[in-house]
Order: structure tokens, then C-alpha cells, then sequence
């Protein structure tokens, strides 16, 4: 920690066994960021990190020793300078496991996932209405527990659990700021809450985040350097993410896509607002949809004319995200994918035909159907990293 003199701050020497630790996580971050690609050698690990060969080689004789990595099939072709065929490495996947876990109003879903990335373990639990933040944590820790038990998992292998959350959330302390949908879900500190009672690490984010996080990294489509996703389900969420990671705003909460104002004489916005982009699509719900407050937004809508103006209002916001943030590509998550696909269609039409003079280039548009095992395996990835660089 800094240490203040004199109004002078000295920091603490960094101790050899900090960067001895720091090393030989980032070793095996490496060898687990290669399993793609078969596996990973440990002249390579020296080239990619600029490590000293010797300190490589002891590293991986102890991540070897403690059951994180083994040896595995070496790739054809394959002859060092030397001309010995080099030993790959990958990392086994029994020696650590994370717990993804979604939810929303409606529905609360697990995932448990080898350290190959693999999902071993699904529950689903739907949530009844009035449900409240309390019961929120108890069925987590019980589903939770439940896995551990039944996996039979040490609890010395288990990297922590990532949560993708509704509402805003305070990722720097693993709060929810607010979420209108379940009672109590203000201000609550569900990280701090289910550490102390799971004695695990947790990681909250927004559950928009984390699917965007996963859809980032292993999507099919190109996000360029940095993507904004937008996310239509109960409400209206957004999140931007780049080879960084997910962006959070200065005071460590994540954003609130769905409330930039359109229209300040707009309809009344559940934020408190008027013309938010989550209030006019909202409305269009309303008038086009089922009519039901606690329904997912859109999942009723087929009419054309209300999803072009649906796309609209996206496009709008759209360009407010391009003048501050300029990502190379946006993502729309949608209820379906029938809503998903004609909202795209229609924002890229208006890219199209739409004169920009401050916008020289288009963005890639992209569209998807929410999938909770992606959103689950973003929050596992939020774990790893975490774990990674403690």
C-alpha cells in the first residue's frame, strides 16, 4: 500500500514472491488462452511473455507437478531448432472449475464450467412474482451448493462464481444499484452478501455485459477493436466492450444504454425521466404488443411498422454512442430472433441511406437471440480473469 511522508508518497517495493506469483499466472493465463490452438510449448510461452527460459521451465514443471497443465499431443511438423520435437502443453480440465450464473425477473440459471471452458452443469429455476432480493441470494447459494455437492468438486479447485445481473450494477463492490423488478434490489451488496456466506470468490456484472463479453470473444461475426451492445428483454440495457475488457464509468458502475433520452417531453421512463430510449420502446410494447408489464419486451410483436420504429429509436441512440465512444461494430440482443434480425435489417438500411458528415465509416451491425448459456460462460470468463491477475 502507499505510504504517505512528509507529503510525499513512497510505494512498497514489490516482494520477489509478488512477482514470482504475477509470473507464474500469467504462464498459465498464457497456456490456457493457447488451448485453442492445441496446446502450447514452452519456447513460446518465452517468446510471447519475454520470460528467461529457466524461470518458463520451472514454472511449468510446477504448474505440471500441482495438476493445472499436462502434457498433450504435439502438433504435426512441429521440430525446434535443436531438432527435437518440443513437448505441448494444455491445461487439465479437472483443475479448476467456475459457476456462471444469469438472472432476471423472471428466471435465475447456472452453469458449471471446466477450466477448458467446457459447461459440465445446467440448472435452471424459474422466480415467482414479488420475488425479493434476499430470496434472490438464498436460491444462488442453495443451487450453488447444491452443484458443489453433487460434482463432487473440491473447493480448492473452484475459481469463484460470476453472476450476470439486472439492472445497474456497482461492479467495483458487486452491487446492485437498481433493479425495479425485484423487490429490494436497491443498493444491495449481493457480491459481499454471497462471499460471506459461500467463503467464494464473486463477481457481479450486468448481465448484458457479460453476454456481450463472451459474444466479443468467441462470436462467430467480427466485433473490430471495440463493440456496443444493446440488449432488449425486460428492459433496455447496454454494453461496451473492446480487447480491455467490459467499460465501466468512472464510478465503477456499468451503463444504462437504455436510458439516453430521446426526447425530454417524451413518455414518462421508469428511471424517473421522460423520453428514454427504454421508454418509447416501451410504449411501442404496449401498443403493439401483449400489453403485459411483466412480459419480455417485444416478445409478442410481430408488426413491422412498430419494429422499424423500434430500430429507429436504436439508430438515434446509436449515433449518441458513436459521437462519444466510436466502436467498430454494434450488437443488438434481441427476444427473438425474427425481432433481433428486423432490427438489424432496418439499422443497417438507415445506415445506408442516412447522410453522417462526423461519420466517415459504418459500423458493423450484428444481431443475436439472448442466450443465457452465453451470458452464463461471460460471467465464467469474468472469473478467470479475475483469478488470473490476482
Amino acid at each position: 500500500m502507499p505510504k504517505k511522508e512528509n507529503n510525499q508518497v513512497f510505494m512498497d517495493p514489490i516482494r520477489a514472491t509478488d512477482i514470482k506469483h504475477r509470473n507464474i499466472m500469467a504462464v498459465l493465463a498464457a497456456i490456457y488462452a493457447s488451448r485453442a490452438e492445441g496446446g502450447v510449448s514452452q519456447s513460446q510461452i518465452v517468446s510471447r511473455l519475454g520470460l528467461k527460459a529457466p524461470s518458463v521451465f520451472r514454472i511449468f514443471y510446477n504448474l505440471e507437478e500441482n495438476e493445472f497443465i499436462e502434457p498433450c499431443e504435439s502438433k504435426p511438423q512441429t521440430v525446434s531448432h535443436k531438432g527435437r520435437h518440443p513437448v505441448f502443453y494444455n491445461v487439465k480440465p479437472d483443475a479448476l472449475y467456475t459457476f456462471g450464473i444469469d438472472f432476471w425477473a423472471s428466471a435465475l440459471s447456472l452453469g458449471v464450467f471446466d477450466f477448458n471452458r467446457q459447461r459440465i452443469y445446467s440448472r435452471t429455476e424459474e422466480l415467482y412474482e414479488g420475488i425479493s432480493a434476499s430470496d434472490v441470494e438464498d436460491l444462488i447459494c442453495t443451487i450453488v451448493h447444491n452443484a458443489i455437492t453433487e460434482l463432487r468438486i473440491p473447493r480448492q479447485k473452484i475459481a469463484g462464481i460470476g453472476i450476470a445481473a439486472p439492472g445497474e450494477v456497482n461492479v467495483s463492490d458487486g452491487t446492485i444499484v437498481y433493479y425495479p423488478r425485484i423487490q429490494g434490489m436497491e443498493n444491495y451488496p449481493l457480491k459481499e452478501n454471497i462471499e460471506k456466506r459461500m467463503n467464494l470468490r464473486v463477481i457481479v456484472h450486468n448481465n448484458c455485459g457479460a453476454m456481450a463479453y463472451s459474444a466479443y470473444r468467441y462470436g462467430e461475426k467480427n466485433p473490430g477493436k471495440a463493440m456496443f451492445a444493446f440488449l432488449i428483454r425486460g428492459g433496455v440495457n447496454g454494453a461496451m466492450v473492446s480487447e480491455n475488457g467490459i467499460y465501466t464509468t468512472a464510478d465503477g458502475t456499468t451503463l444504462e444504454a437504455g436510458h439516453i433520452p430521446l426526447n425530454y417531453e417524451g413518455p414518462v421512463c421508469s428511471c424517473g425521466m421522460r423520453g428514454c430510449l427504454q421508454a418509447y420502446l416501451t410504449e411501442l410494447d404496449a401498443q403493439f404488443g401483449d400489453n403485459n408489464p411483466n412480459s419480455i419486451l417485444f416478445q409478442s410483436l410481430s408488426d413491422i411498422g412498430a419494429l422499424k420504429k423500434a430500430a429507429f429509436y436504436i439508430y438515434t441512440c446509436m449515433k449518441t454512442v458513436q459521437r462519444f465512444i466510436s466502436p467498430d461494430s454494434f450488437l443488438i440482443i434481441g427476444p427473438s430472433q425474427f425481432v433481433a434480425d428486423q432490427i438489424e435489417s432496418e439499422v443497417r438500411a438507415l445506415y445506408n441511406t442516412s447522410k453522417d458528415y462526423f461519420q466517415s465509416w459504418k459500423p458493423n451491425v450484428f444481431s443475436m437471440v439472448y442466450d443465457n448459456v452465453m451470458a452464463q460462460s461471460g460471467a465464467s470468463d469474468l472469473v478467470l480473469d479475475a483469478y488470473f491477475e490476482s
